[in-house]
Order: C-alpha cells, then sequence, then structure tokens
C-alpha cells in the first residue's frame, strides 16, 4: 500500500509562509528518503502545465533581478564590487533553472537605475524582496516535487543575498 501523507507539501509550504508553528509542520514530515535536489533532477517536464508558468514566473523573477544588479553595476561604479557576489548568485539560479530543460526568454529589458547610489542599493534590496516573496508563493504553487525543491532553493539563495545586501554601504557617496 503506497504511503499516504498526513499533509501534502503544498499544505506544509503555506502554513510555512503563513507562520504555522514549526512543530506542526514537522509532525506533518515522515521517514521517507529524501530525493534528489541537484537542479534538474526529477523536473523531467518543465513545460507541463501549470509548472510551465511556475517555471516562467521563476525566470522573470530571477531574470529582473540579474537585469537590475548589471544595470546598477554599470550606472554605478562604486556598487559593481559589492554586488559582483549576488550578480553571479543569481546568474548561477538562472542556469539552474534553464537547467531543467525550460527554454531561456532571452535578453531581459534594461532595468531603471536611482542616480544616487544609495537609492540605486536601496532599489537593489526591494527587488530582491519583491523576488524573494513571489518565489514563495512560485514554490507552493510548482505540482512538481523536484521543481517546488528547486524554486524554494533559488528562493533561499535570494534570502542569502537579502541578507549580504543589507551590510554594503556605496562607497562611492550616498
Amino acid at each position: 500500500m503506497p504511503h499516504e501523507p498526513s499533509a501534502t507539501r503544498r499544505t506544509a509550504l503555506r502554513a510555512l509562509v503563513l507562520g504555522a508553528p514549526v512543530p506542526l509542520l514537522l509532525a506533518a514530515c515522515s521517514d521517507a528518503p529524501a530525493t534528489d535536489l541537484t537542479p534538474g533532477a526529477g523536473v523531467e517536464d518543465a513545460d507541463s502545465e501549470p509548472d510551465s508558468a511556475v517555471v516562467a514566473g521563476v525566470l522573470g523573477e530571477v531574470g529582473a533581478l540579474v537585469a537590475l544588479l548589471e544595470a546598477t553595476r554599470d550606472r554605478h561604479r562604486a556598487l559593481r564590487g559589492p554586488l559582483a557576489p549576488a550578480l553571479r548568485a543569481h546568474r548561477a539560479q538562472l542556469e539552474a533553472v534553464l537547467a531543467t530543460g525550460a527554454d531561456d526568454p532571452g535578453p531581459r529589458g534594461r532595468a531603471r537605475v536611482p542616480g544616487r547610489p544609495a537609492a540605486a542599493l536601496q532599489a537593489v534590496r526591494e527587488r530582491e524582496e519583491t523576488a524573494r516573496r513571489r518565489l514563495v508563493g512560485l514554490a507552493v504553487d510548482a505540482e512538481s516535487g523536484a521543481l517546488a525543491r528547486l524554486v524554494a532553493a533559488v528562493c533561499a539563495g535570494v534570502s542569502q543575498q537579502q541578507v549580504l545586501l543589507a551590510d554594503v554601504t556605496p562607497a562611492g557617496g550616498a
């Protein structure tokens, strides 16, 4: 008889997003072995509905971050070094999602960057937060468990960049 989970992954993720206590979430866990979390593992059909919309959403969010970081680094020389790690991380995230077999949407539009370095840095931080929130929703919406894990990993990476960007200051003035 197949294992019937007491709570679905979607229920657990929604509870996590809505702030359910950790013990309740852990009660829904099983002793089943973890699956392969390698990018693309188990994500055989990235074009299946509605997962194609999830993949497109992830590519859009991370692509927007890459475009903003590139434009900000081009406009503000003082931010080139401090923003380089975030740009590398987000490019790697794009590659991981594309490794699922998703189609590359191609060139991303040019992002608007504020004229002052401090304002530009704040715009990057705000865009990271917007992407993080949207990625959580996309992880919940994914039908494929492997895709949901990949999107959650991308979301975790965005969250990590938020923490790192909190310590960045515009060396070239405010």
